[in-house]
């Protein structure tokens, strides 16, 4: 092989891996859909699982007792507020395996390994929903008349 068609391979090989990568990715993926920690956030997942796990054994084990279906899928679609300081709070329903939930449980979680902490803050039978309160009445600006 000469010297002259080895430098015009070199050249070449050098254009084309150069180019390449140009040509990877144009735009970046959209920031509504990101999440830093992949599928699901494992904190969150961590505190959901204990919340589940502590009313499965207040209420007499897996035979006795099965938490509702969103205890068990994405833990970001399981009932729960992030009250801030590091806990979560899980209000859910259960009740024996295949029959209509007669439990509500409301449980709160510190899922840090270093300070871990499980209250179950209520377990019992299902409570009422609180009435919505009563509407707002708006009143119209000062000085206009009604008609």
């Amino acid at each position: 092989m000469s010297f002259r068609s080895l430098k015009f391979n070199l050249v070449l090989a050098c254009t084309l891996t150069g180019v390449t990568p140009v040509l990877a990715q144009t735009e970046p993926p959209p920031r509504e859909n990101f999440n830093p920690f992949g599928v699901d956030n494992p904190v969150l997942q961590r505190a959901r699982n204990w919340a589940r796990q502590a009313t499965e054994r207040a209420n007499g084990g897996l035979s006795r007792y099965r938490a509702e279906a969103s205890m068990f899928g994405p833990a970001s679609q399981s009932p729960y507020v992030d009250n801030g300081d590091g806990t979560f709070t899980f209000r859910f329903l259960g009740g024996p395996p295949a029959e209509p939930p007669t439990i509500e449980s409301i449980v709160t979680v510190n899922p840090n390994p270093d300070n871990p902490m499980i209250r179950i803050d209520y377990n019992g039978p299902i409570r009422s929903a609180p009435p919505p309160p009563p509407p707002v009445e708006i009143l119209p600006p000062r000085g206009t008349e009604r008609f």
